[in-house]
């Protein structure tokens, strides 16, 4: 696992118009896989049902350290995504973030591609040149953003990856 094919996997999650919804992290969204996050996240996917059901379902679908852990747990050989594998913990954004040994405040960044950025709450992935690919919301989906002027205080390495 390393930064350059985590650049990959988020382009292609950004190209193939991949949705957002809390709690899930690359896999399709079924039905039924839908029914169980609006359980568990009641406030933070119930409240989209009629979206979900519209744009989401049938598709891809991550939130935003979702996006990054879907990579991480990524098999290479069944390309499976395999919850909690490969040395990457099922974590928030924050704890990605406070587990990160190298990082630092946004206009420090390197120009390394798949370095997280991140600001309380929410962590998208550098890809280079300076664009983001994130995922940003449940209307909006994993999105290509740029990163001067956005939102993020903080970049960092993660820590579950290797940077070549």
């Amino acid at each position: 696992k390393n930064n350059l094919d985590l650049v990959q996997w988020a382009k292609n999650a950004y190209s193939r118009g991949w949705g957002y919804v809390w709690g899930t992290y690359g896999q399709v969204l079924t039905r039924s896989l839908y029914k169980a996050k609006a359980e568990q996240y009641p406030d933070e996917v119930g409240g989209y049902a009629d979206f979900i059901e519209e744009h989401w379902i049938g598709g891809r679908t991550a939130d935003c350290v979702g996006l990054i852990k879907g990579y991480g747990w990524l098999d290479a050989e069944t390309e499976e995504i395999v919850y909690n594998t490969n040395g990457m913990p099922d974590i928030t954004a924050n704890e990605m973030y406070h587990a990160a040994t190298v990082s630092g405040t946004i206009d420090t960044i390197p120009e390394t591609p798949g370095l997280a950025v991140w600001h309380e709450g929410h962590i998208g992935v550098y890809i280079g040149n300076g664009e983001v690919v994130e995922a940003m919301g449940t209307r909006y989906g994993v999105v290509k953003t740029k990163l001067e002027g956005a939102r993020w205080t903080h970049w960092l390495k993660i820590p579950y990856i290797s940077y070549d």
